[in-house]
């Protein structure tokens, strides 16, 4: 991805002429990425298909945004990322209309990793994003579990290091959503979350595992708010690998589920994967990949199966085109599109159903 630099080293010369005090060289990228493209969706529980430009992208998530750092010498550095979401369809912000509802970040960095603070990613990104190939597109594992595909958390405090393949993470949220949960309560560790990350990676594969557990109300809940939560937790945790065939990925993902908030016959599940991705041609790439989600102690579940081509006109435009099927087991409503599942643009309970989307991605 091409980025514009802004240098911003004349202004801080001006303010180091002004006030007398050496100031450190900093810079701001500016940085963006525009996915759009027309979806149909068959076998609606309304009857029929409906065909649609959908807000979510079928590749990538659309976004603009800003990152910086300035030097502050000895190996220290100051950073900070501001991203916001968008709906290519319509121009509306996304992640609940905040400006800067992606990522709202600022930290500090070194050789020894970089601890930031902020609305950020949870462990589970980092953990998952070399092996799930289709993690956040349109047919994806959010069709399952609309949380995995946008991992965020408010109030958060997070550290990162890499070393010499190894990734280590942890994080701990202070109020993990205010716009679903009441945010920094003081009701123990209510709307509390925390989760962590290690991995390996080496030329040819890797390994890794991820855990993520969040606090007290559950979002889609009509729990009140005055109630007391703090002991309920809804926790996944997952391993994962992949190897490196030549330039075609193999990649496998195993996750379990325990959800205290749901009712009793839904909190806990499993949901696994396996996937390949291979570049046919330097402008051509193929992936593929199968998910099987199931509860522990109900009969409702689902299967689906996605595959997605991409042509790359140059390194920042390309066109694609995705096929999403989803079969359902027992009274499961669950759509191949992300966002769709237990809606009226959902299948019936227990049916299946197909996505077609075509698209164009641009970068810049």
């Amino acid at each position: 991805m091409k980025r514009t630099s802004l240098s911003l080293a004349s202004a801080l010369a001006l303010c180091a002429g002004i006030t007398g005090t050496a100031q450190a060289q900093s810079n701001v990228t500016l940085y963006g990425l525009i996915d759009a493209g027309v979806e149909q969706l068959n076998n609606v529980s309304t009857g029929g298909s409906v065909t649609r430009m959908p807000s979510l992208g079928g590749s990538f998530a659309s976004r603009w945004g800003m990152r910086g750092s300035e030097d502050l010498g000895g190996g220290l550095k100051t950073v900070f990322t501001l991203e916001s979401g968008f709906g290519p369809d319509n121009g509306i912000l996304q992640q609940g209309g905040r400006a800067f509802g992606r990522q709202a970040f600022v930290g500090l960095a070194g050789d020894w990793g970089a601890v930031t603070l902020g609305r950020q990613y949870s462990m589970l990104l980092p953990g998952s994003i070399s092996t799930d190939i289709l993690l956040a597109q349109i047919y994806g594992i959010g069709a399952f579990d609309t949380y995995i595909a946008a991992p965020r958390l408010d109030n958060a405090i997070a550290y990162q290091g890499k070393f010499s393949g190894i990734t280590v993470g942890g994080l701990y949220s202070l109020g993990r959503d205010t716009q679903t949960c009441a945010g920094e309560r003081g009701n123990g560790s209510e709307c509390r979350a925390w989760s962590a990350v290690l991995k390996y990676d080496a030329p040819t594969w890797g390994v890794g595992s991820w855990i993520d557990e969040q606090r007290g109300l559950d979002g889609s809940s009509n729990t009140p708010p005055t109630a007391d939560l703090s002991g309920k937790k809804d926790q996944r945790a997952a391993i994962n690998g992949y190897y490196m065939l030549g330039q075609t990925k193999l990649a496998g993902n195993y996750m379990q589920r325990k959800n205290d908030t749901a009712t009793a016959a839904l909190r806990k599940s499993t949901l696994w994967s396996v996937a390949v991705g291979h570049p046919v041609t330097p402008a051509i790439t193929l992936e593929a990949q199968y998910y099987h989600f199931g509860y522990k102690d109900s009969n409702d579940g689902g299967k689906m199966f996605v595959v997605r081509g991409t042509y790359a006109f140059s390194k920042r435009t390309a066109a694609y085109a995705t096929v999403g099927a989803l079969s359902n087991d027992g009274n499961a409503r669950f759509s191949p599109s992300i966002g769709v599942s237990n809606t009226a643009l959902a299948p019936a309970a227990g049916d299946s159903q197909t996505g077609v989307m075509v698209g164009l991605r641009h970068t810049f």
